[in-house]
């Protein structure tokens, strides 16, 4: 009886079927726009280089053409899910009689009959796997009419490109990346054979899975090598040789790379939130965009390493986190972003990207901010290199403030005020330049976030907490001779069909917001602190210090002529108390998810144990480049160590040094006076200074700013 069913069956052929089945159809979907070009893409985000550093998608998927896919998994597929293939005509009437009855017998819906073609109907069209008979019927219906519409190239195509192998690979391509590190045209027997089998079950033949889940894989890879001798499409020595492959052991080395590299990651979410901002979701995870980013991989795991190294080096200190920005000077390109010292640390609140690409990233600068105020000062016109600053006087308008150490130094020029960090100098400087005056100095430069109250002395101690991305970018316009840029990403993005949708020129920033003088000025100026605390030598390195937050975050940032860094620890935890000491005050003045230092950490020892070494590991694979060149605006003159006013040629040469000026509104406008006393001498070294505010009203307790010192 069975047996003349599936004649019958048969003989009433695709016309027949057609006739009696399309009553049960309905309205069917169009098939006019079904083409592998439409199905949806994983998007690639590349290095400088064109080093894959991560893949997006809601499906994994790159559609390749079917050259590109290896010919042993075409074959594979073909023996292993639709052997009548190139013979059928979408649909195979006698497997279907033979999956009907089975099903009626055992009065289910589980056995399967469809062709590829169906498959591909069921994936990209019906988009629904349910087992319905409306839902068979149109399936059937559009296999016959894909059939007539599309080659057998242009269906296996499609299928090759939809089918899912677990582990959220879509298509041929992106199977053989995730399980075997290469692309699908360089898939041998065994890796083919291997993938072609996946598809029928990807949560029961998973071999990233469990014991039993791998070993379901092999059996079920053995049945491919099976069918496909049976088909004729291999000999039993070439399943025989293939079967014999530890086909596991290449799948285990390609599993220990997926998953999301943490020494990347925040440069991901970076590069996402552009792309979303300007693409849209749906284009970033299912567009199938490639994406070159400025990110260089070498310097961004340099970075990552470094910034290892001193969380472990200050970790008896209290440091668990960090932060380092690496760019471009002349156009912001971003070339190394680590945003924290483990993203996948929720106790450090490891996600948190402390490069500020966001604002729950900002952080306290510390004394790094202070070049803001002496960069407004000499801009002013009423300062200069050589003009001295009161480092003598701690009482400003009724409050009483010291350094760290609890000494003054007298009157002393800028330079030294800003290489030493001290603190009085910076506050009396800012109170004379005046506090919106520095702030709108910083603004011109790119610092974009909100100061709290632009009017309180203690902001050019760098209370206020900034983007570390805007602050490196202002640093740059010191570095480049005057010009601001704005850090970016991505270089160049292009669709899936090879349209480029935008690319970045790379030329050099045009957009001047202080003068070539004042920026070399600012350079020569920041050449202290590295001199003072590290061992650069003649090198060209600018750089500034910043203590932050009581003692419990350090930063330290500065520039080469093509290479500017910015470097940050901390400690951070989520939800500590702080009891005593410096952690009292860590609490008192904390921002939001900050806690707990259990000693002190200084912006001098994130220098030597993190910026350097990084900049020096740099260097070892890149050529040292010439110093900043001096702008013809900038004369050198002869001035007097006791006032910093010109010296003429009575003065004897012991008691002069060499100083730059602008020679169109900085130069000294006095002549020397008598030597003064020679000042107290500064400690050594001279660590960045926090700073205590007493008012000079009786008060019983002294008032202890947060952020101090540089």
């Amino acid at each position: 009886m069975a047996l003349v069913a599936v004649l019958a069956v048969g003989a009433l052929g695709t016309v027949g079927i057609i006739g009696a089945l399309s009553l049960f159809a309905g309205n069917l979907p169009s098939i006019s726009q079904l083409s592998s070009t439409n199905l949806a893409q994983a998007t690639r985000i590349y290095d400088r280089n064109g080093s894959l550093i991560e893949q997006l998608y809601l499906q994994n998927r790159t559609v390749v053409p079917l050259s590109q896919i290896s010919p042993q998994l075409q074959r594979a597929t073909i023996a292993t899910e639709d052997r009548s293939f190139y013979h059928n005509q979408g649909v195979d009437y006698r497997r279907v009689a033979s999956a009907f009855l089975y099903d009626l017998i055992h009065r289910s819906t589980a056995q399967g009959g469809s062709t590829i073609t169906q498959q591909v109907v069921k994936l990209d069209v019906l988009q629904n796997s349910s087992q319905t008979i409306s839902r068979k019927v149109k399936e059937l219906l559009l296999a016959e009419e894909l059939e007539r519409r599309y080659s057998k190239a242009q269906i296996l195509t499609l299928y090759l490109n939809s089918i899912p192998y677990g582990n959220h690979a879509y298509g041929a391509e992106a199977a053989a990346e995730t399980y075997f590190g290469k692309p699908a045209k360089d898939l041998d027997l065994a890796e083919a054979s291997f993938l072609a089998g996946l598809p029928q079950s990807p949560y029961a033949y998973d071999p990233f899975g469990t014991s039993a889940q791998r070993q379901a894989a092999l059996g079920r890879w053995k049945e491919v090598l099976d069918s496909m001798r049976a088909a004729g499409a291999i000999s039993a020595s070439q399943a025989a040789q293939a079967s014999a492959t530890d086909i596991l052991k290449e799948v285990d080395a390609q599993q220990t790379k997926s998953g999301r590299d943490p020494r990347t990651a925040h440069f991901v979410d970076y590069v996402v939130s552009y792309l979303t901002h300007k693409y849209g979701v749906n284009a970033v995870y299912s567009g199938g965009l490639k994406v070159v980013t400025s990110l260089d991989l070498p310097t961004q795991y340099a970075a990552y390493q470094a910034l290892e190294h001193g969380v472990s080096t200050y970790k008896s200190k209290g440091a668990n986190t960090g932060a380092m920005l690496a760019m471009n000077p002349r156009d912001g390109e971003v070339l190394a972003m680590i945003g924290s010292a483990n993203y996948n640390d929720p106790s450090i609140l490891g996600q948190v990207n402390l490069t500020g690409a966001d604002p729950s990233g900002y952080r306290p600068v510390g004394s790094s901010f202070k070049v803001y105020t002496y960069g407004a000062a000499l801009e002013s016109g009423q300062f200069n290199a050589a003009t001295r600053v009161d480092d003598a006087n701690p009482v400003i308008d009724g409050h009483r403030y010291s350094d760290w150490d609890g000494r003054t130094e007298g009157m002393i020029s800028l330079r030294q005020a800003l290489t030493e960090s001290r603190n009085l100098p910076a506050l009396w400087t800012y109170r004379q330049v005046g506090g919106a005056s520095v702030v709108k100095f910083a603004q011109q430069l790119g610092i974009t976030t909100p100061f709290a109250d632009p009017a309180s002395l203690p902001t050019t101690l760098g209370t206020d907490s900034l983007s570390m991305l805007q602050h490196l970018s202002a640093y740059s316009a010191f570095d480049n001779g005057g010009f601001k840029v704005t850090p970016h990403s991505v270089l160049k993005v292009t669709n899936a069909q090879g349209k480029v949708l935008e690319s970045f020129a790379g030329l050099p920033s045009t957009d001047r917001v202080i003068s070539a003088d004042e920026a070399y000025l600012m350079t020569s100026l920041l050449q202290g602190p590295p001199r003072q605390y590290l061992s650069v030598g003649n090198r060209p390195v600018a750089a500034k210090s910043g203590t932050t937050e009581a003692w419990t975050g350090a930063y330290w940032i500065g520039y080469t002529p093509v290479l500017a860094v910015a470097t940050y620890m901390a400690h951070i935890n989520a939800g500590a108390t702080c009891t005593s000491g410096f952690a009292r005050l860590a609490q008192d003045f904390k921002p939001s998810g900050w806690i707990c230092p259990t000693n002190v950490l200084w912006g001098e020892g994130v220098a030597q144990t993190v910026w350097w070494p990084f900049v020096a590991s740099y260097y070892s694979h890149h050529p040292w480049p010439a110093t900043w060149t001096r702008p013809a605006g900038i004369v050198q003159l002869s001035v007097c160590k006791s006032n910093g006013e010109l010296a003429d040629s009575t003065i004897p040469a012991n008691q002069t040094y060499s100083e730059i000026f602008i020679a169109a509104n900085g130069q000294p406008s006095g002549q020397c006076a008598p030597p003064a006393p020679s000042p107290s001498p500064s400690p050594s070294p001279s660590p960045s200074q926090p700073v205590t505010i007493t008012p000079v009203t009786p008060q019983p307790t002294p008032i202890t700013t947060p952020s101090t010192g540089g």
